[in-house]
C-alpha cells in the first residue's frame, strides 16, 4: 500500500512527523466535536494499523462495527479522485463529521490526491464562512435546503465546481430548484458497507437523469427480490447485497425504487413509501413527513401518513391535496402527528421509533 501520509488542510501541508505532533497537540486542547473528530480520525489514517472501524449509520437497523482495510479506503478514494479530476491544484470543502463514512472519506480523499481540504464546522449553513473557490464539496440535502434558502450561501455554492449530495433521499421539489445551476451536481447511492458511493446520478444540466451510472470498476446485478447487488472488488471482496429495490438497465445504470423492507403490501398491491414521499414533497414544501404502514384486518397493511409538527392540521385540506397527486391504492388510510421525529445520530429518521410515538389526527 503506498503510504498516503501527508495532508494539505486549508492551505497547509503536513507530514508524517508533523501530523503526528498535531494530532498529539490537538488531543490536549478544548475543541469542537467536529475538530476531536477530524483530528481524531487523521491519528488513526497514519498510524501504523492496517485497519479502521467504521460504524453503520443504524437508520435500518442497529449500528455495527465494519472493520476495512486502509487499501480499501484508498482504492475508494481512486475512483471517486478519478471521476472528478481532483489533485494537488484542486480544494475540497469538509462540511459533515468525520465519524460517519461520508466525512471519513472526505478526509481520505485528500491524502490520496493531495487536493488542499477546506474545513467548515458541520451546520445548516456551512458556507458562510470565508471557504474560497471550491471544486469539490459533499453535503446532505438538509444541507442544500438551508443553503438555497439563503442567498448568499446559493452563490457560493453555485460557484462549487462539483457537488455530491447523499445520505438522505432528496425531495423532488429541491431537485427541480436545483436544475439549472450552473455547476455539475450528483446524488450518490452510497453506503458504509461500500466504503461511501458506488454511483452517482446527475441532478441538473442536459444530463439531468432519474438513472444512476457505476464509478469504473463497479458491477451491478440484482438478486431474485429485485433488489440491488454490488460488487466492487476493489473495495469490497464480497458483493454487497442491498435491500433497495431497483429497476436495472444493464450491468452499470439502474433506477432507484425503494427498499425492500419498507415495501407496503397493501391487499396484495406492493407500494413503494419512498415513491410516494417523493411525490408528494412537492406540494408540502418545507414540511417533514413520511409514508409507512400500519397493519390492517382487510388489507393486510395499510398506508398511512406521519407528519412532524405542533401545530393544528386542516386534515380535509391536506387528504384534498394528496388526492389530486395520490392514485386511490396511495392514499393514506390514516394520518399521525408528532412534535418532532426521532433520529440517528447522523441525523435520519428513526421511522419505526418515530411511528410508535406518533398521535392519530
Amino acid at each position: 500500500m503506498s503510504n498516503y501520509d501527508e495532508i494539505t488542510l486549508n492551505g497547509q501541508t503536513y507530514y508524517k512527523d508533523e501530523l503526528v505532533n498535531l494530532v498529539k497537540k490537538k488531543a490536549g486542547e478544548n475543541l469542537s466535536d467536529f475538530k476531536k473528530s477530524l483530528y481524531g480520525f487523521i491519528g488513526e489514517w497514519i498510524s501504523d494499523a492496517e485497519t479502521i472501524i467504521v460504524k453503520t449509520s443504524g437508520t435500518t437497523g442497529t449500528p455495527k462495527d465494519i472493520v476495512f482495510r486502509k487499501e480499501q479506503f484508498i482504492n475508494s478514494a481512486r475512483m471517486t479522485c478519478s471521476y472528478f479530476g481532483l489533485t494537488k491544484i484542486s480544494k475540497g470543502l469538509l462540511c459533515l463529521s468525520p465519524d460517519y463514512i461520508a466525512g471519513k472519506m472526505m478526509v481520505v480523499r485528500a491524502f490520496v490526491s493531495g487536493m488542499d481540504l477546506i474545513t467548515a464546522e458541520p451546520s445548516n449553513k456551512p458556507l458562510l464562512g470565508g471557504i474560497g473557490k471550491i471544486d469539490f464539496a459533499a453535503f446532505v440535502p438538509l444541507q442544500i435546503q438551508n443553503i438555497n434558502d439563503d442567498e448568499l450561501s446559493r452563490k457560493k455554492f453555485q460557484s462549487i465546481k462539483n457537488v455530491i449530495i447523499g445520505g438522505a433521499g432528496i425531495p423532488i421539489r429541491l431537485e427541480k430548484e436545483l436544475v439549472d445551476f450552473p455547476n455539475n451536481i450528483y446524488s450518490t447511492f452510497s453506503m458504509t458497507e461500500t466504503l461511501s458511493h458506488v454511483a452517482l446520478r446527475r441532478l441538473n444540466g442536459k444530463d439531468g437523469s432519474e438513472i444512476y451510472f457505476a464509478l469504473p470498476g463497479v458491477v451491478f446485478n440484482k438478486d431474485e427480490r429485485d433488489c440491488l447487488v454490488v460488487n466492487a472488488p476493489a473495495v469490497n471482496e464480497k458483493p454487497v447485497v442491498t435491500n433497495d429495490v431497483i429497476e436495472l438497465f444493464d450491468s452499470a445504470h439502474f433506477k432507484w425504487m425503494g427498499r425492500y423492507d419498507h415495501v407496503i403490501n397493501s391487499g396484495g398491491i406492493k407500494i413503494h413509501p419512498e415513491i410516494l414521499e417523493h411525490k408528494l414533497s412537492s406540494i408540502f414544501p418545507g414540511q417533514r413527513f413520511f409514508m409507512a404502514a400500519l397493519p390492517d384486518e382487510k388489507l393486510g397493511q395499510k398506508v398511512v401518513m406521519v407528519i412532524e409538527s405542533s401545530a393544528g392540521f386542516d386534515l380535509k385540506n391536506i387528504q384534498k391535496r394528496i388526492a389530486g397527486v395520490l392514485s386511490k391504492y396511495e392514499i393514506p388510510k390514516e394520518y399521525y402527528y408528532i412534535n418532532e421525529f426521532l433520529e440517528t445520530a447522523s441525523g435520519k429518521v428513526r421511522k419505526a421509533e418515530t411511528l410508535k410515538a406518533t398521535t392519530k389526527i
